[in-house]
């Protein structure tokens, strides 16, 4: 009998699990051993679920000073800490730890390191505090970062070499009872409270300096913590208000996603561990004060199947044959930063929405602006403006090379080319005009189609990189509609007057295809020619439509949460940034992100 691989030239898997997008996404918790003296506010040190320490904290009566071991299974008396407290940092190992800060009560400084059989004090932090975020790795490279001092809440972050604590850069935001992953050299903290608000702010420590990064999905703080600057687990906690949260969120380096709860929602209690495929959570306090010990394990790496895209395999416990697909049919909008200014009739660029560019743009309907906005799929940071300033533009590239076309109710010719830092005027096309459609994902190589002179016209000009040429017409002439695709391989759809056409260019000629489902105006368009998006517009009032191409025809998606003629980057139909819109000018963003999903493949 012939091989399946012999006549179809692959192999198909066999897997008893779908693939994952990550081995923390594998995660669960399950119950260990309980510690011997229940308690809140505890200190935490160790490598893993089978190697930790807890030591002192709140019994529901007051400080203890009790120190104990995890081997897995059990939970073991060891000698006390020398001063008891609660709200406490810890870090290191089982065998090799460190202790400091925390409440006596009042705020205390007192630092003590471990070495696998008795406490001794050391020099003291440099500002008492308690509820304070600390690392999870070597002790001699260890973090104190933000808390309660006297008075209010801290952004001082302390650095300690094994022997002393010297004050380093402060925080961006100053919080109590943050999440911290890593260690003196490389970190991140995330979430923490600065009264009366909880946070979802996440900043980078590289060493020398804080920098903000992707945000939690649950504001909360005073939870448990595990892992590295580039894989981070952070579990429990409290959220707004004070309650006890069971969430359980990964960082994979770029962003949190949200996995499997611990079994029991609680706070203050013992989180330890070097990865976040291995951790742990001992005691804390729900309702009242408990000893329960939850561990977090995760598919062995010698086992774990990645997600990738095209993997066709056999489930062989659901008996069923997948595929792993990019599953944009799925996918919805969420929030996304706010512009520092608000504006409308904006134009982009950029490859997703965690590189992407905003420029130009009316603030209000007498207004044109010169303004230039870059997004790290977190914040818009402000960049060097634009020499002229415009509205009802086009743009097309990249993040880092980019172009602004034409536009104004004057009709421009000018165009800026963007090389990173400045803008610089280059050659103007050939026919002044604005409302024109930018095809391109690459700024050396562009198309201007359509536009507005006196009339609506169909013209559309190439760029080289140093001059425009007339190229073919468009079949339809238009302004204001949405466009995709390269300067050989594009698409524009909708437009003005009002319309569905689609039209697709090979490099010499355009040709109609099948129309979007919703005609209109001021839209916005992402992706390239055989898969692409629109979204947003407007027909007699503002449209939050979504429609994804697949290269043949279009189909309705989830919509945008506010409708808008929106503004966006030149970005792909898995990644793409809306901001904008109006008017009235709005400075809200949001972002289209197609995960990878297991899809079980069907026959009829």
């Amino acid at each position: 009998m012939a091989n399946y691989s012999d006549i179809k030239g692959f192999t198909v898997q066999t897997l008893s699990s779908d693939p994952a997008a990550s081995q923390a996404s594998t995660g669960s918790w399950a119950s260990g051993g309980s510690l011997n003296t229940g308690r809140y506010g505890v200190g935490a040190s160790g490598i893993s679920n089978s190697s930790s320490l807890a030591f002192a904290g709140n019994n529901g009566g007051g400080v203890v000073n009790n120190t104990e071991s995890y081997n897995g299974s059990s939970w073991t008396e060891l000698n006390n800490i020398n001063t008891s407290r609660f709200y406490l940092g810890g870090q290191g190992t089982q065998g090799a730890a460190l202790g400091f800060g925390g409440e006596t009560p009042g705020k205390t400084a007192v630092s003590e390191t471990w070495d696998g059989t008795n406490w001794t004090e050391g020099n003291d932090l440099n500002t008492a505090r308690l509820s304070l975020g600390s690392g999870s790795l070597a002790y001699t490279e260890a973090l104190c970062v933000g808390g309660w001092k006297s008075p209010g809440v801290a952004s001082e972050v302390e650095s300690y070499d094994g022997t002393s604590w010297t004050e380093i850069a402060e925080m961006n935001t100053a919080r109590n009872g943050p999440f911290v992953s890593g260690d003196n050299t490389n970190a991140i903290v995330s979430g923490g409270s600065v009264e009366p608000g909880v946070q979802t702010k996440a900043e980078l420590w590289n060493g020398s300096s804080w920098t903000e990064t992707g945000d939690i999905n649950t504001a909360r703080y005073n939870g448990g913590a595990a892992g590295t600057y580039t894989s981070a687990l952070i579990y429990g906690g409290s959220n707004q208000g004070g309650t006890v949260d069971a969430e359980t969120e990964a960082w994979d380096g770029s962003s949190w996603t949200e996995l499997a709860d611990l079994s029991a929602a609680r706070n203050y209690a013992d989180g330890a561990g070097i990865s976040n495929t291995n951790a742990i959570y001992a005691g804390g306090y729900t309702t009242t004060t408990v000893a329960t010990t939850e561990e977090w394990t995760t598919t062995p790496a010698a086992t774990f199947s990645k997600s990738t895209e095209g993997q066709l395999y056999y489930n062989s416990t659901t008996n069923t044959f997948k595929e792993t697909i990019t599953d944009i049919p799925s996918t919805s909008w969420s929030s996304g930063g706010t512009m520092n200014t608000g504006r409308f009739y904006a134009a982009g660029s950029g490859a997703s929405n965690e590189s992407a560019r905003i420029f130009a743009g009316g603030t209000s309907t007498a207004s044109t602006s010169v303004l230039n906005e870059s997004y790290n799929g977190t914040a818009f940071t402000e960049d060097a403006d634009l020499n002229t300033a415009r509205d009802k533009t086009a743009g097309t590239g990249t993040l880092t090379l980019a172009l602004v076309i034409a536009g104004t109710d004057s009709n421009l010719a000018n165009v800026e080319a963007w090389n990173g830092s400045s803008w610089t005027e280059t050659t103007d096309v050939n026919t002044a005009r604005r409302q024109g459609m930018g095809v391109g994902l690459a700024a050396p190589a562009s198309l201007y189609a359509g536009g507005y002179t006196t009339t609506f016209v169909a013209s559309v000009e190439s760029w080289n990189g140093s001059s425009w040429t007339e190229v073919s017409d468009l079949n339809t002439a238009r302004i204001s509609g949405g466009a995709a695709g390269t300067q050989t391989e594009g698409l524009v759809f909708g437009g003005e007057p009002t319309t569905a056409n689609t039209e697709s260019w090979d490099g010499s000629s355009w040709t109609e295809v099948n129309n979007l489902n919703t005609a209109r105006y001021f839209l916005a368009g992402s992706g390239t020619q055989t898969q692409a998006l629109a979204f947003g517009g407007y027909v007699s009032t503002d449209v939050a439509n979504t429609e994804v191409w697949n290269g043949s025809s279009w189909t309705e998606l989830n919509d945008l949460s506010t409708a808008a003629r929106a503004a966006s980057g030149k970005n792909s139909a898995t990644s793409a940034l809306a901001a904008g819109g109006g008017p009235p000018a709005t400075s809200q963003s949001e972002e289209w992100t197609a995960s990878l999903a297991n899809k079980t493949i069907t026959t009829s």
